[in-house]
């Protein structure tokens, strides 16, 4: 999620922001409802359509999921760093033809197949190695690895 101005009110503690948050998902689980046991061998055996999600929201996710525990990391990236990531997250779009909205998503057509080795957790990895944060797709397979490599990152940052 990157934080966006919205322009619409500013207080005394400065403008209100709202973000701008990217996601990818197996589009039969997330769109057509596909899910259960036979979703999830479908979603990681066989590479099968994935979709990007861009959303626009007050808060991030991870403020306003209803299925906690959720972990919120905050990196500050260089101007060069930020661009890269934007850059990065653009490519993974097949197109700019979005396929559904639901609330205030928009969702698109991933360039990129979904499967064992390419879920959302190593789409958030490879966008933010691009971002220079010093992560590796391959230790994201799951929320727990992933979350262990964001806190090495950030340990690693405030050292310097």
């Amino acid at each position: 999620a990157f934080p966006r101005e919205d322009g619409t009110e500013h207080s005394a503690l400065g403008s209100q922001h709202s973000y701008e948050e990217w996601g990818y998902a197996e589009r039969a689980w997330y769109l057509e409802g596909m899910m259960g046991v036979s979703g999830v061998v479908r979603a990681l055996l066989w590479p099968t359509e994935g979709v990007v999600e861009v959303g626009h929201y007050g808060l991030v996710w991870a403020e306003r999921t209803p299925q906690p525990p959720s972990d919120l990391f905050s990196f500050r990236l260089s101007e060069e760093g930020y661009q890269r990531l934007l850059r990065h997250l653009h490519t993974t779009l097949l197109n700019e033809e979005p396929v559904a909205s639901f609330r205030q998503s928009v969702f698109y057509p991933a360039k990129g197949s979904y499967h064992l080795f390419h879920t959302c957790h190593q789409y958030a990895a490879l966008a933010l190695r691009e971002a220079g944060l010093p992560v590796s797709p391959f230790w994201a397979f799951n929320r727990t690895s992933l979350a262990w490599q964001l806190r090495r990152a950030a340990r690693f940052l405030e050292k310097q």
